[in-house]
């Protein structure tokens, strides 16, 4: 089965430039965890999550709305084309350790998004063989899930 098939199109997105509360109110409008961040130019250039939010108010001590997305969005980025597998999707997640993906098309700009919520929502109830296994689903959840190891403790702001 190929990404176009289970992705979601209509997405909501954020700028560099956005404040941290835009986004929030963004996410909880749309009640998402998550946006791919769009450049001037309209190609995505990372994704910031609820996650990141939380965590960048916590460690700067500075209010949603005094802190810019380009200060909290992901420093890595991981994408898949709508016409690859979801095998593919699921192997990018395992490694990068993520559970949303946008999807774009050969130029950079945004197509789509699809999450590990997606997999396992297709499978519920599907005919062994189809699409992705549950194996597959659990395998990636579990690695998605392996506490991370980090080179340094981030500093509380005083």
């Amino acid at each position: 089965m190929r990404v176009e098939q289970l992705m979601t199109r209509q997405v909501r997105t954020c700028r560099p430039d956005d404040t941290l509360a835009v986004a929030a109110h963004v996410m909880w409008e749309g009640d998402i965890g998550c946006l791919p961040v769009v450049g001037p130019d309209g190609r995505v250039v990372s994704v910031v999550t609820d996650r990141d939010i939380a965590m960048r108010a916590y460690f700067s001590g500075r209010p949603l709305w005094d802190t810019l997305v380009s200060e909290a969005m992901s420093k890595r980025l991981v994408t898949v084309r709508s016409h690859e597998d979801l095998e593919l999707v699921e192997d990018q997640m395992r490694m990068a350790q993520v559970h949303r993906v946008p999807v774009v098309n050969d130029a950079g700009f945004l197509v789509g998004i699809i999450t590990l919520n997606d997999l396992a929502h297709h499978r519920h109830g599907k005919a062994v063989g189809e699409g992705v296994s549950p194996d597959a689903v659990a395998a990636t959840l579990a690695a998605i899930s392996t506490p991370r190891k980090f080179a340094f403790a981030p500093r509380i702001a005083a």
